[in-house]
């Protein structure tokens, strides 16, 4: 018997190059994928929904307030909030092992990463905040200490700047 040729039409050649070409970019290895890319995500954002309510930061948008200017008028403007969307800008935007790499003995966790992000937003806002102590249950448990903190703060900071 002789196999018969089934020709295809442009469409479905289109749709099955698609289909590979989408195979293909799941199975990129890890160094290659970008932090968009990365299928963490989602876990990344549900350990912020965590420690977002353990720290209780101001959710979403900014609340409007009426301000006095210096010239007598009085204007509506934000105050406070989006400190857990700043924390989600970084979250998406930054590579984890780029911001902190563990080594010899150190361990790594995206728990504790995302608990150094959210206490660095907090702190944007108010840098004299006292109820940040490393000696706090969560943060203790999660792993975060002063050298940790300091290290992820720097990169954040050199970051924002450049």
């Amino acid at each position: 018997m002789k196999r018969k040729h089934i020709f295809l039409d442009d469409k479905t050649k289109v749709d099955r190059l698609e289909r590979k070409i989408k195979k293909y970019e799941r199975y990129k290895s890890y160094h290659e994928k970008t932090s968009e890319e990365d299928f963490r995500l989602q876990e990344k954002l549900a350990m912020l929904s965590v420690v977002a309510s353990n720290f209780m930061m101001t959710g979403h948008s900014p609340t409007l307030v009426l301000t006095k200017l210096e010239e007598g008028d009085e204007v509506m403007k934000p105050v406070g909030g989006g400190q857990k969307d700043r924390a989600k800008d970084i979250i998406c935007k930054t590579d984890f092992r780029k911001l902190y790499r563990g080594g010899k003995g150190r361990k790594i966790d995206p728990l504790m990463i995302i608990t150094a992000i959210c206490m660095y937003v907090m702190r944007q806002d108010n840098p004299r905040r006292g109820d940040i102590r490393y000696s706090n249950n969560f943060i203790r448990n999660v792993g975060v200490t002063k050298d940790i903190y300091r290290h992820i703060s720097q990169k954040l900071d050199y970051k924002q700047k450049s």
